[in-house]
This record gives C-alpha cells, structure tokens and sequence, in this order.
C-alpha cells in the first residue's frame, strides 16, 4: 500500500513538468512568424478535417496521416483545434526533428506567413521563348499580378 502512494505521489510530483513541457510545443502567432522568419525549411502538416482542408487550401502543406514519413527538421502542425494540434505534435516528436503545432489554427499560419519575410526567390515573370534558336516575339509572357504574401493576406 505504501509503495501505491508512492508512485500516485510521483504521478502527481511529475504531471505539472509534463503539462509545460507539452505547453513549450504549442507556438503562438509571434513565435510562429519568427520561427518562420529564422528557418529557411520546415514541413507543414496539415491535419484538419477533409473539408476544411478543401475550403482552405493551405499552400506549401502536405495532408497529415498518421505513417505518413516525416523528415528531419522544424515540422509544424495545423490542425482543427489547438489540443488535437498538441497530440499530433507529441505524437511525432523524435530525435532530430523539432515539431511544434500552430495555435489558432489556418487562420494563424496564414496571417504569420504573410507577415513573415519574403520565402522564394520565385521571379515575379516568365519567358517561354519560341524556339530557342529563333529570334523575335516569344510563345508566351507569363506574369504574376500579386505577391504570394499579398494573395494571403486577403
């Protein structure tokens, strides 16, 4: 019997440890955008419902399942709420890698994203020449009309 409170005393002794260090995974709007600002790349899991996920495309994500692989480095968790994002994150955690989930949801990773630096060198136009070895008008000008973080702040 004594040995029982012993360990619910250590149970209890070790809970409040567990709860921070869970709460150190789960990045605010702030942190996200640094952390996006510092990391030239991450991974972005997005583990919402099917139909959120159709409504709000989350660019640069990949859909989350559960043996999915998962590489080395910063991966970030978006989910449907901040706990599932939570479990998602503790789940996956490994040598090597620094998961953290998003609070708030697509709505904070895309206003952090916006926010953020400039991520892509991308050029704002494109040639498709002819031919390349004839000279004059080419085939086609493709160019873009906003930035990507302009799109995503709309």
């Amino acid at each position: 019997m004594k040995h029982f409170f012993n360990y619910i005393g250590l149970v209890l002794f070790l809970l409040p440890s567990l709860c921070l260090a869970a709460s150190g995974l789960l990045l605010d709007e702030s942190g996200l955008t640094k952390l996006v600002e510092k990391s030239d790349e991450y991974q972005l899991l997005d583990a919402r419902n099917d139909l959120a996920q159709r409504l709000l495309a989350i660019p640069f994500s990949r859909k989350y399942q559960k043996l999915m692989p998962i590489g080395k480095g910063v991966v970030l968790v978006v989910a449907d709420n901040d706990a599932e994002a939570l479990k998602i994150a503790q789940d996956i955690t490994a040598a090597e890698r620094n998961v953290y989930a998003v609070q708030g949801g697509a709505s904070a990773w895309l206003r952090a994203f916006a926010n953020s630096a400039p991520h892509s060198t991308m050029p704002g136009s494109f040639v498709i020449p002819m031919n390349t070895c004839e000279q004059g008008k080419p085939l086609m000008e493709l160019k873009r009309k906003q930035s990507l973080p302009d799109l995503l702040k709309k």
